[in-house]
């Protein structure tokens, strides 16, 4: 069922189209959008208005167009559909609309592609600069469509307005616009991002990207399986640890937020205990029997001292990225390299939003100890400086 607003939406279109004070691009996209909608919509007066665009301006519309933008587009509007199902209160209509926008937006370019291609019917092909600038755009959009497309599991909380888009589409336009389609009918996957379902609709029995969803996130969901001990504890104080409990500890709080913050009370009660120390060196008035329960210091364990580890997990021309592994803390840099410009988004499993990065000398820092402390281990990274584009996976 397709409701009014939607064809609302689309006559104005055509009337824009119709007026002749529309801008090239805007021809092209609406032009497009009635072209692939030709069975539903009125397509009169389109064949006229592509016939009256020059090849001048086509081209210079061209040499205009950032596609790359429409990424930063995207992952605002995954973060917003998100927000649909998590808020659910007066504010989902606001997040619902203004991620529809980011889904329109980029349907509005594969109008204005599919234009394109009718308009060179017309006039004949580009050729020479303006044809390299048609590929690049097509290819662009093909990047994006790429990286992104396995990523449609985070516009699931728009599925009634996106069946509504898809089902305007011409049938061989429908696979294609991944951004109304691709997982449109996935519904109930939804119900397992906020509670624990208890039972499995048939069609997540029977889907098997919805049950890939739910394994994926299964270890987020997972509380951590165990926690340091206070025996362990106590022989980490007295330095009774062999090499091999070491360094699984260490592997442990490099993960565990809480056993970390344990290891630290550790730190600063030998930290306070130097302190004594020093100060009876010094003629203090500490009494010696406020640490002689401890071990020598030439013999305490030095496990609350974890060194900083960075990982290099990517380095481009522009950016370069870095999993950091402190003591308490684990965090993602994203430097900027030769004075670019770099948006990042940090995602770590459908349901919930991206991470929101903090701003210091380095770069971009991402935060990951909470999520570690509640089981994570594996999140998506996306990056963006200029027309260079990162999507990869990463463990921490």
């Amino acid at each position: 069922m397709i409701v009014g607003d939607t064809l609302s939406r689309y006559a104005a279109r055509r009337s824009l189209l119709l007026s002749g004070t529309a801008l090239p691009g805007e021809v092209l996209e609406a032009a497009g959008d009635l072209l692939r909608r030709r069975s539903r919509l009125e397509t009169e007066g389109v064949e006229g208005a592509l016939r009256g665009l020059g090849r001048p301006q086509v081209e210079a519309w061209l040499k205009a167009q950032k596609p790359q933008s429409l990424q930063p587009l995207l992952l605002r509007a995954a973060e917003e559909a998100v927000e649909v199902a998590l808020d659910g209160g007066e504010e989902a209509d606001m997040w619902r609309a203004s991620a529809l926008e980011g889904l329109a937006a980029r349907d509005r370019a594969a109008s204005a592609a599919h234009a394109l291609a009718v308009w060179e019917g017309f006039h004949g092909a580009l050729d020479g600069e303006a044809a390299q600038l048609r590929d690049r755009f097509l290819s662009a959009l093909q990047s994006l469509d790429a990286s992104l497309r396995p990523r449609a599991r985070w516009f699931i909380p728009l599925n009634p307005q996106r069946r509504q888009e898809r089902d305007l589409l011409e049938p061989a336009e429908q696979d294609a616009a991944w951004w109304f389609s691709a997982r449109a009918g996935c519904d109930d996957v939804v119900a397992t991002w906020t509670a624990a379902s208890q039972t499995l609709t048939s069609h997540i029995q029977g889907c098997d990207e919805c049950r890939a969803d739910m394994a994926d996130a299964a270890p987020v969901d997972m509380p951590p399986r165990r926690h340091l001990t206070a025996d362990e504890l106590w022989r980490l104080d007295m330095g009774l640890l062999s090499e091999d409990e070491r360094a699984r500890l260490d592997a442990h709080t490099a993960r565990c937020g809480e056993c970390a913050q344990a290891v630290l009370a550790l730190d600063e009660g030998e930290d306070a205990i130097d302190e004594a120390l020093d100060m009876e060196e010094e003629g203090g008035t500490v009494a010696r029997s406020a640490w002689t329960s401890r071990a020598p210091v030439a013999h305490r364990a030095q496990a609350a001292r974890l060194p900083e580890q960075r990982e290099v997990l990517e380095e481009r021309r522009d950016f370069r990225v870095v999993l950091v592994r402190e003591r308490q803390r684990v965090r993602l840099l994203v430097q900027p390299l030769s004075g670019r410009t770099v948006t990042a988004a940090v995602f770590l499993s459908p349901g919930r939003p991206s991470l929101k990065p903090a701003q210091g000398p380095e770069g971009l820092s991402f935060d990951l100890t909470t999520a570690s402390s509640t089981g994570a281990r594996s999140a998506h990274l996306t990056v963006q400086a200029g027309s260079e584009t990162l999507e990869r996976d990463f463990a921490f």
